[in-house]
């Protein structure tokens, strides 16, 4: 469990408050017994009870979901676009605003469980990949055992990921309509899936049996891309991708649409420039408004020799240029997918 807590300036605003930190603080009288004003601090559940009171709603009453919550599929056709970065900063984002987050890490290089400081190497890892098979096979399973909570009240928690995630595949190529496997499994365990308000897929980024069986569970990817040659390139081949997914599903009212994240943009250099200016002109309607600029912040996200202590920028440096930018484009997201606390939109 991480104790990742946040000053009254950003509990404020993710908790969509206007006015002065003593009348927020007054909103939590258990905190006014126990700690003084300069010391006091929000977590993602604090935040969540706030949001729900203040737009009327009891936060005790409301337990649980009504049906499905929509899932944000980052995905790209090529590694090194920052996917992973974007993943775990906007589930970060959307816990501390309130919205219970699943993650779930669909690469077997890991790299999102390393983000959040699990030694993949060391944990005793149940991965998607072992889910599906039992489900597919109908054994015995237990998401519950799979899931390493990150945030108080299961406000953050993630389906962590290892190597053998790799070897799924396999079993995949025997599985008769393979490409909605994951659809059928997320809906036969709606009971628990429900009790989150997003569930956030860190995607591979090669094209295999499970990164489809991720999509064809999708309405809308979110495609991350960097703002170079190579990455525009990987966007087409993932355009097309969707493509032909949609041509081949569409008798089964299937249809993936995508939303594009430009990543790594620095106003120094021309090809960021030209690069965006493609993006503009070939998805222009299905670009996010919010551009994330390189910055170093995100490179200090990984501790090399204290894994433990890795964190997205919002953990760790929760007042950066970075930090800011995946507030933003976490907040657009929330409109991009309508997501809701609990079946109720919060404005």
């Amino acid at each position: 469990m991480r104790h990742f807590t946040v000053r009254p300036k950003h509990a404020m605003e993710f908790a969509g408050f206007v006015g002065k930190a003593k009348d927020f603080k007054a909103l939590f009288p258990e905190k006014n017994a126990s700690e003084p004003y300069q010391h006091t601090t929000y977590s993602a559940l604090d935040i969540r009870k706030a949001k729900l009171k203040l737009s009327g709603y009891d936060p005790e009453a409301l337990n649980i979901n009504s049906g499905l919550p929509p899932i944000i599929n980052c995905r790209m056709s090529k590694g090194g676009v920052g996917k992973t970065t974007i993943c775990g900063g906007i589930a970060s984002a959307l816990a501390m605003q309130g919205y219970k987050t699943l993650m779930l890490d669909g690469d077997p290089q890991a790299s999102l469980t390393g983000l959040f400081g699990i030694n993949w190497a060391s944990e005793n890892i149940i991965h998607i990949g072992d889910l599906l098979k039992k489900y597919g096979l109908k054994e015995k399973y237990d998401i519950e055992s799979s899931v390493f909570p990150l945030y108080e009240g299961n406000m953050l928690d993630l389906i962590a990921s290892d190597i053998s995630l790799s070897n799924i595949d396999s079993w995949l190529m025997g599985v008769t309509n393979r490409e909605f496997t994951f659809k059928k499994f997320f809906e036969a365990n709606v009971e628990f899936f429900s009790k989150y308000d997003v569930l956030v897929i860190d995607s591979a980024p090669s094209t295999n049996l499970l990164t489809n069986a991720f999509m064809c569970a999708s309405k809308k990817l979110l495609a991350v891309v960097w703002l170079d040659g190579q990455s525009l390139k990987a966007m087409q081949v993932l355009a097309s991708n969707v493509n032909e997914l949609n041509e081949a599903f569409h008798s089964n009212d299937f249809y993936l649409d995508v939303h594009i994240v430009a990543n790594g943009y620095h106003p120094s250099y021309s090809t960021c420039k030209d690069a965006l200016s493609t993006l503009v002109s070939s998805y222009g309607d299905k670009l996010n408004d919010n551009i994330i600029p390189h910055a170093s912040s995100f490179m200090r996200q990984i501790e090399l020799f204290k894994e433990s202590e890795s964190g997205t920028v919002l953990e760790r440096e929760p007042n950066s240029t970075a930090a800011r930018s995946i507030i933003d484009l976490s907040k657009s997201l929330i409109k991009e997918y309508n997501l809701k606390m609990n079946g109720h939109l919060i404005i």
